[in-house]
């Protein structure tokens, strides 16, 4: 059959899932609608709502990937979206590409009734135990899944390489970290002779700090992964317990207005320029350093020699050096890029996918146990033919 892989198992054509996408006209959730509709994996997914802060809009027939923001920013408010989500057609996966508590509050509510979640918000992973504890007994309960592997290190392998770990019995001793690709890219930039301001505006315009560049600055953002990162190791932890060390003191973040903030960073400039010139006369080099010692969580800026595995990293980059029971020899190295608008993009929609087919499969289950595995293998070798 031309054109068809002889590798791949096709999904069910006749799937349909239905998808709400919430932060829709966001930096990212925009770049997921527009996967969502050159999406060609072969499982239907079919877009029912779409939400922002201001405005949301529901069409149980459908809407069109490519024109829902347009129709999203000439909507009216709708009151009472998160609970209209409940009363959607079957199988549902909410989208959340925005990065607020309030919506990670409602996570809950969906998965208990089997809605699964797709996320990049780190409020949900992250939240105190009572939220905590209620996200997972609703997954329990239901079976719907919150798929967050894009909250710690966009689409790198970080979090379900420790997922994977503990589940196979491994004893994690230590760990240290760089998980903020943003404060990756500013210290970098500024070790290369930029002044701290002006790169925070530079990363702010492309998309790689948070929707206010105080939750990266402040180290909340890199001590929400620790947690994520620590919880998936088993540990029962939350943010309040992770020491943290700010990277710009807090009586410069507290304006809410992300540009007149990041203004206010101008006056810290020849700081960072002293502490540069300082760092580089000792041959150190700067880096936001997540760790773990068995017993401390703790992120801060630290200066490290030169020779150090996290001191040189390319700008954005993320790096776990994990020692472990199965690690003793070596430690296991993941790095790579960890921050952008179109890496987090590629890793929600990929865990959309993940989701889709899934509901796809169970749906088409009766026709899978009827397909043997000699009819597999005929069709198969018929194809590669």
């Amino acid at each position: 059959m031309p054109g068809k892989s002889p590798f791949r198992i096709e999904p069910p054509a006749r799937a349909t899932i239905n998808i709400a996408v919430i932060g829709a006209s966001g930096n990212v959730g925009s770049r997921v609608l527009g996967l969502i509709a050159a999406e060609h994996s072969g499982v239907g997914l079919r877009l029912v709502a779409v939400a922002n802060s201001r405005a949301a809009l529901i069409a149980r027939e459908g809407l069109a990937p490519a024109q829902a923001c347009a129709r999203l920013l000439a909507a009216a408010p709708e009151a009472g979206f998160a609970a209209a989500l409940l009363h959607l057609p079957r199988p549902l996966i909410v989208v959340d590409c925005t990065a607020s508590a309030q919506i990670a509050a409602h996570y809950p509510r969906w998965l208990a009734a089997g809605i699964d979640v797709v996320t990049p918000n780190k409020f949900g992973p992250s939240a105190d135990r009572p939220l905590a504890r209620a996200i997972a007994a609703a997954q329990a309960t239901s079976g719907a899944l919150l798929r967050d592997s894009t909250t710690v290190g966009a689409q790198l392998p970080l979090l379900q390489t420790l997922r994977d770990l503990h589940a196979a019995g491994d004893r994690v001793e230590r760990f240290e970290a760089v998980l903020s690709g943003t404060l990756s890219y500013v210290l970098g930039s500024v070790q290369q002779g930029e002044a701290l301001s002006a790169v925070v505006r530079e990363a702010f315009a492309l998309g790689y700090t948070e929707p206010h560049p105080a939750s990266d600055l402040s180290g909340e953002d890199a001590a929400r992964k620790l947690v994520i990162l620590l919880r998936a190791l088993g540990h029962d932890i939350e943010f309040g317990d992770v020491e943290r060390v700010p990277l710009v003191d807090a009586e410069l973040l507290d304006e809410p207005d992300p540009a007149r903030a990041i203004e206010r960073l101008q006056a810290i400039d020849e700081t960072w320029r002293a502490r540069v010139a300082i760092a580089q006369a000792r041959h150190e080099r700067w880096i936001y350093r997540a760790s773990f010692d068995g017993a401390r969580a703790r992120v801060a800026p630290e200066r490290v020699a030169c020779a150090h595995s996290l001191a040189n990293l390319a700008p954005c980059e993320n790096a776990l050096i994990l020692h472990s029971a199965y690690y003793h020899v070596a430690p296991l190295r993941i790095a790579g890029p960890g921050a952008g608008i179109d890496l987090t993009a590629a890793g929600v929609f990929a865990d959309l996918l993940a989701a889709a087919w899934h509901y796809a499969w169970r749906a088409d289950s009766a026709a899978v146990e009827e397909f043997t595995v000699e009819e597999f293998a005929a069709d198969e070798i018929e194809a590669a033919a």
